[in-house]
């Protein structure tokens, strides 16, 4: 997990949100100036159009009635794109402004991490533990061993290895419960020092 909260706050961190928001809202201005141009700009197509019917001769107006025709539809094309995709931008940039930034809050989460695995590794109950896992196995190991070798009737040995057990289990759980103990008081101590 530690890979993937480290890599994930690498990632925002380069990802840098603040900085895209800014950039967002900087083409938001423009896009809306640039809505206002283009309703001006067709305002102003359609009086010429106006005029030019107008003004032009019936018979020229029949000529180039067909190239007007496919500007007048590919300009309509163009504007429904450009609405769509400004109509794309602004939902994903609603969503997006107001995003919190998860960087922080991903390197708060790495750096617990981290401490974490660091009081794991220097905890030596955690070595207790192992210690006393190894030692378990081990005898769990010669017992196997012994029962292979020895029919099904108990052996001495077999009896003595798991009395062996049992009483490095008590002792073990003896010695954990001791340095917990001391922790404890440890603890205890810091805190009335603190008072």
């Amino acid at each position: 997990m530690a890979a993937n909260v480290g890599s994930m706050f690498q990632y925002w961190k380069k990802f840098d949100l603040r900085r895209l928001q800014k950039e967002l809202n900087s083409v938001a201005s423009e896009l809306a100036a640039r809505q206002e141009e283009s309703e001006q700009s067709h305002k102003h197509l359609i009086e010429l159009s106006r005029e030019f019917k107008r003004n032009v001769p019936e018979e020229i107006r029949e000529m180039v009635a067909p190239l007007l025709k496919s500007f007048q539809v590919e300009v309509v094309a163009l504007s429904k794109r450009s609405k769509e995709a400004e109509a794309a931008f602004l939902n994903v940039y609603k969503q997006l402004i107001e995003a919190p930034d998860p960087a922080p809050s991903l390197e708060a989460a790495r750096n617990l991490e981290e401490k974490l695995l660091q009081l794991q590794r220097n905890e030596p109950e955690s070595r207790i533990g192992k210690d006393f896992f190894r030692h378990c196995k081990k005898q769990s190991e010669l017992l196997n061993c012994e029962a292979t070798e020895q029919s099904a009737e108990t052996s001495p040995a077999s009896i003595k290895a798991s009395e062996e057990l049992q009483k490095s289990s008590t002792d073990s759980t003896a010695l954990k419960n001791d340095n917990l103990s001391q922790k404890n008081e440890a603890e205890k101590e810091r805190y009335m020092r603190r008072r």
